[in-house]
């Protein structure tokens, strides 16, 4: 990759990163197959278990990491049946109720994109796939005329003819299928009249009555994060005095357990219920203000009360009244690296004390519900599963073990089953060195992006959204053929100039089409900028995960792979491909020199710099947010300049990863100077122009040149028009992995 290393070999880059960040942070030429050692260590956030220390300076670090990856299982006990109610799981694998981009109807029908992201959760070895439900075109209620409305909602009489296709093809895969139901949503529930309380019960088990009737299997009732039947269980949003107040067990419970019983009366007493509740809540908003919020014994008491009403099993979240995402996502509370615990509002949990010290927060958000999980199973005799980044991919003896030790009794996800649908049929073929890794990027729930560009798609799998859905998305109508690639009408030798991710998808997609790949990357392995992002980041989106599983990609669809090989236009002119594609990456610039003690560092020669301790950055790009995170973790003082708005700082991640990232660069002092050209480094400092035409220097011991990359298309120039050519990636539109891996993938489809 053009510009990637500046001499500095993979080796020479771990060495020179491994007193900062720990050597196991780059273990991408151990692919993940065979088995690693279990380990308790203590761990740096940028590196699992390689540190053994979890301090920073002489100050203790808040929440201590420990590693969470040892690998010495055949997952055997996640493919265990399991009784919940009436019905038997195949294994401990469940797609859980979250939403897509992916609902489409056309008439009365729905659309083959929907179908097919279902189905193939089915298909990949989940043994049951809930549905969304909370899409309001969908379904809505409307408390004023007391009706629901929507494509489905306002045809309830139709289910089986509206749901059955899906629910047929989750059932030719031989899983179950499972709805999700809530209360109206919006209301305030402490200010509905009785009699609107009683529509809202009954209506509620006419719509799981309905989708019994389409064939699904079973119901979960959302009773977390905000909805109307969460807040009647928490004291700090229930003001009724009524007998649905929250003075007793018996009143905060009865809207619920008065569902449950209407359920089962009109569903009959074997209709699974699953119960969707938070098992503590902390005011993420205002730490401190937390007066009235949950604790995990009354929402154990709480559970308590719905299993004696009927429920069948429960599904635990945390619970946070300010960002509702880190309910589902809590893993999101430990973005950035070296920040764990972020709130999303510049403040910071400390698990041992907030969420009534019951969060397992020391696994970068993997798996941060177990330990409330073991208190509901004291006290319950209803199956158990919990949200909080359930991967067993990530952590193979960790989530296993706890299957096996009775702790969690199933698994509920999406994020890791939407990156690879085929999770569990890997796992249990003992191929998981294959599984697609989930980086917990966030760009699947990416609704708000730099000036309203937000879109979603998944880093790794470029077919979440693309292949489903074609109005949405990074770009339009890209797979029509859907989600596997088309073979190849003719078989082309084709060479792959580059072996980042965008390269390495690009030769993966190629070759699987039945095209002759072969792969030049002029590092001495592959991963291209995934190495810096990585080494940058820490490993909590797993980078190091993401370099395997595209290098064993090279291996398993046939491509050769050439390393330490400089592709130039003689080189390929002599080679006669029929396809070539250019992945080299986008090149750095560098527009500043050093003067007096003031000196200038690009990003390939930041790691083991004598930075000093003031810092400028020149950007404010993801790599440059990146850099700045890890430089506060070493005690740096940070500034940074950038020419752009506000609305472009870390525009590259995902609007999640900026929600949380953001407001702790504020409070931990980073100053951010948008509008603001770099003009040039003078003694002392570096001398700006401010958006209203100030001119002022920044003082600093150091500045770093991170800019956000500039495209490199010198060689596919150079080459264009002579072969059939494609530049995918960084160098030809530099912006980030999600792009580089889609990008690839299209030209892959393409040839």
């Amino acid at each position: 990759m053009e510009n990637e290393n500046h001499g500095l070999t993979r080796r020479g880059f771990i060495g020179a990163a491994a007193a900062v960040i720990g050597a196991g942070t780059l273990a991408s030429t151990g692919l993940l197959t065979g088995c690693a050692s279990p380990s308790t260590k203590k761990e740096d956030n940028a590196s699992n278990g390689s540190t053994g220390t979890p301090t920073v300076g002489t100050v203790k670090e808040l929440n201590p990491q420990e590693d969470y990856t040892a690998f010495t299982t055949d997952f055997a006990p996640l493919f265990e049946p399991l009784t919940v109610g009436s019905l038997t799981l195949r294994n401990r694998f469940v797609k859980s109720p979250a939403g897509s981009d992916t609902w489409v109807p056309d008439g009365d029908t729905l659309n083959q994109g929907y179908l097919d992201y279902y189905g193939n959760f089915a298909k990949g070895g989940c043994a049951v796939v809930f549905t969304e439900s909370a899409i309001s075109k969908y379904f809505s209620y409307d408390v004023a005329s007391h009706t629901t409305k929507g494509w489905f909602g306002g045809r309830l009489d139709m289910a089986k003819e509206l749901m059955g296709p899906v629910v047929d093809r989750v059932h030719q895969y031989g899983a179950l299928i499972g709805c999700q139901v809530g209360p109206p949503g919006g209301i305030n529930t402490a200010e509905m009249s009785i009699d609107d309380l009683h529509w809202a019960q009954e209506t509620m088990a006419q719509v799981v009555l309905a989708y019994k009737n389409a064939g699904y299997d079973m119901v979960s009732l959302h009773s977390s994060a905000t909805q109307g039947t969460a807040k009647l269980l928490a004291t700090a949003f229930n003001t009724r005095t009524d007998e649905y107040g929250p003075d007793t067990v018996e009143n905060r419970t009865r809207f619920l357990c008065e569902v449950i019983s209407k359920i089962k009366d009109v569903c009959g007493k074997d209709y699974p219920v699953q119960i969707l509740m938070n098992v503590a809540e902390e005011n993420d908003a205002a730490i401190g203000d937390n007066d009235g919020m949950t604790t995990i014994q009354e929402s154990v008491e709480s559970a308590k009360a719905f299993e004696a009403a009927g429920a069948d099993s429960f599904y635990l979240r945390l619970s946070v009244p300010g960002l509702h995402v880190s309910q589902f996502a809590p893993d999101l509370q430990h973005s950035g690296y070296k920040c764990n615990g972020l709130t999303g509002y510049g403040t910071r949990f400390d698990y041992s004390q907030h969420f009534s010290g019951i969060i397992n927060g020391q696994y970068s958000g993997c798996a941060m519900i177990m330990k409330a999980a073991t208190e509901f199973k004291k006290n319950l005799k209803a199956p158990i599963s919990c949200a909080g980044y359930m991967d067993p991919r990530t952590a193979p003896d960790l989530i296993t073990n706890a299957v096996a030790n009775g702790e969690v009794d199933y698994l509920m996800m999406t994020r890791p089953l939407t990156v690879d649908p085929e999770l569990p049929n890997k796992l249990q073929a003992g191929k998981r060195d294959e599984v697609a890794p989930c980086c917990r990027c966030m760009h699947c729930h990416n609704k708000g992006g730099p000036e309203g560009s937000g879109y979603e798609q998944c880093r790794v799998n470029a077919t979440t959204q693309h292949a489903f859905l074609g109005t949405n998305g990074r770009v339009k109508d890209v797979m029509p053929e859907g989600y596997e690639p088309l073979p190849a009408e003719k078989k082309k030798k084709v060479i792959v100039v580059g072996g980042g991710p965008g390269g390495m998808e690009a030769a993966r997609i190629a070759a699987q089409r039945g095209h002759s790949v072969t792969l030049y990357e002029k590092d001495s392995s592959l991963g291209g900028m995934i190495k810096k992002a990585h080494a940058f980041k820490g490993d909590h989106e797993r980078l190091g995960d993401l370099i395997d599983y595209l290098a064993r990609q090279q291996e398993l669809k046939g491509v050769t792979v050439v390393t330490g090989k400089e592709v130039d236009a003689a080189f390929i002119e002599a080679e006669k491909p029929d396809a070539v594609v250019v992945a080299v990456g986008g090149s750095r610039k560098s527009e500043l020199s050093a003067q007096g003690s003031v000196k200038v560092v690009g990003v390939d020669d930041l790691v083991g710099a004598d930075l000093g301790e003031r810092v400028v950055i020149c950007g404010a790009g993801a790599q440059a947010i990146d850099i700045a995170m890890y430089l506060l973790a070493q005690g740096k003082k940070i500034q940074m300049v950038h020419a752009d708005p506000k609305t472009a700082i870390d525009k590259e991640q995902s609007m999640w990863v900026r929600t949380y990232v953001r407001p702790q660069l504020y409070a931990q002092g980073v100053k951010i100077w948008s509008n603001t050209k770099v003009k040039s480094v003078v003694e002392g400092g570096l001398s700006v122009e401010t958006g209203n035409g100030t001119a002022m220097t920044i003082p600093c011991d150091s500045v770093v040149e991170a800019y956000d990359m500039v495209p490199n298309t010198k060689l596919f120039d150079a080459i264009a028009g002579k072969f059939e050519a494609y530049a995918v990636g960084d160098c030809k539109a530099p912006f980030n992995i999600a792009d580089a891996i889609l990008f690839g993938n299209l030209a892959g489809r393409t040839i």
